[in-house]
C-alpha cells in the first residue's frame, strides 16, 4: 500500500464511541504516532500532522502541567561585570592587607632560609609588616600596569606576556 499523506479533519462525535470520545478529549492534542488498523498485513505506523488546514497553519498548543512552585525558586543573578564591581569599589575602599599574613610570614622566612646567611633567621613583627605592605604596593601596580597593556591590544583578559611587558616598561624585575 502505497503512503499517503492523511489530514485531520474534525470528526464528528458520533463515529466514535461515546468513552473513546471522552478520553481523547480530556487528554488534548497529542503528537504521538498513532497506528491504523492493518489491511492486508501492513503493519505501518503513520503519524498525525502537526499542522491542519482547519486551524489555518498554527501548532496546536500543548496543554500545561502544573509544576511545584518550591523547585523553580531560582536565585537572583546579578549581570555579568556588576558583581566584579563592585568587589573592586570595595576592595579599594578598604585599608587592611590583601595578602594572609600567616602565609606571607612563612614565605618570607621560607626565603630567608633558602637566601640569607644561617644567622639571619628572625624579624621584627614591623619588618613584617612593612615588607607585606611593599609587596602588596608592588603587586597593585604591576597588575595595573599590566592591566593597560592588555587594554593597549585590545584585549580584556590578562595574560602573562602583559605581567612580561610591564615589568620590561616599568624596568621591574629581572632585565632582558
Amino acid at each position: 500500500m502505497a503512503r499517503t499523506k492523511h489530514f485531520a479533519t474534525k470528526s464528528r462525535s458520533g463515529n466514535r464511541t461515546d468513552a473513546n470520545a471522552s478520553s481523547s478529549q480530556a487528554a488534548g492534542p497529542t503528537t504521538t504516532p498513532t497506528t491504523r488498523g492493518t489491511e492486508g498485513g501492513d503493519n505501518t505506523q503513520q503519524t498525525n500532522p502537526t499542522t491542519s488546514p482547519a486551524t489555518g497553519g498554527r501548532r496546536p498548543r500543548r496543554a500545561r502541567q502544573a509544576m511545584p512552585r518550591v523547585s523553580q525558586n531560582k536565585p537572583y543573578r546579578y549581570k555579568p561585570g556588576t558583581v566584579a564591581l563592585r568587589e573592586i569599589r570595595h576592595f579599594q575602599k578598604q585599608t587592611n592587607l590583601l595578602i594572609p599574613a600567616a602565609s606571607f610570614i612563612r614565605q618570607v622566612r621560607s626565603i630567608t632560609h633558602a637566601l640569607a646567611p644561617p644567622q639571619i633567621n628572625r624579624w621584627t613583627a614591623e619588618a613584617l609588616v612593612a615588607l607585606q605592605e611593599a609587596a602588596e604596593d608592588y603587586l597593585v601596580g604591576l597588575f595595573s600596569d599590566s592591566m593597560l597593556c592588555a587594554i593597549h591590544a585590545r584585549r580584556v583578559t590578562l595574560m602573562r606576556k602583559d605581567f612580561e611587558l610591564a615589568r620590561r616598561l616599568g624596568g621591574k624585575g629581572r632585565p632582558w
